[in-house]
């Protein structure tokens, strides 16, 4: 209860901004104390990520679940404070927005990069925030923003669940 986790759920390929997310990470771990990553999920990004974060001494500060049933997905969920979606600016941007949706059915405050269709999914400062795609220091601040505003990580996630069961 005393560690921040940071969480991102999905396939680890390179288009879903995970070296931004570490950048922001290590941005994080420099200023806030107790603060944790949790990767859920594998792919073929998973060693590079697992390399880039022990090289910056963040390893140990991250825990990777790999390929997990979809029904161990709620209990992960359930133990992050907030979650990202981190994805880089990559022209004519489209991906399947069921992550996102998964984090706003279990209530979660989402950090996502303001790319394609996530500008319309989420309402920035009322169901998640947006950053820049591709940007560690904006993907830090948002996230640092939720870490000491607990009423607004609160707000946000009950705003999301919301508006996903109305949908």
């Amino acid at each position: 209860p005393d560690v921040f986790t940071i969480g991102f759920v999905g396939t680890l390929k390179p288009w879903h901004g995970l070296s931004t997310l570490v950048d922001a990470f290590e941005i994080l771990c420099r200023e806030h104390a107790n603060v944790r990553l949790l990767i859920v999920g594998d792919g073929r990004a998973r060693s590079s990520l697992k390399a880039d974060l022990a090289a910056r001494g963040l390893y140990h500060l991250t825990c990777f679940t790999g390929a997990v049933n979809h029904s161990e997905i709620p209990a992960l969920l359930q133990s992050i404070d907030v979650a990202v979606a981190p994805y880089d600016n990559v022209p004519n941007f489209y991906f399947s927005p069921l992550k996102i949706y998964e984090y706003m059915a279990a209530g979660l405050p989402i950090v996502a990069s303001s790319a394609g269709q996530l500008q319309s999914i989420i309402r920035h400062g009322e169901t998640g925030l947006l950053c820049k795609p591709g940007s560690a220091t904006s993907l830090a601040n948002n996230i640092a923003k939720l870490m000491v505003q607990q009423s607004l990580r609160r707000k946000l996630g009950r705003k999301a669940r919301r508006y996903v069961l109305q949908h």
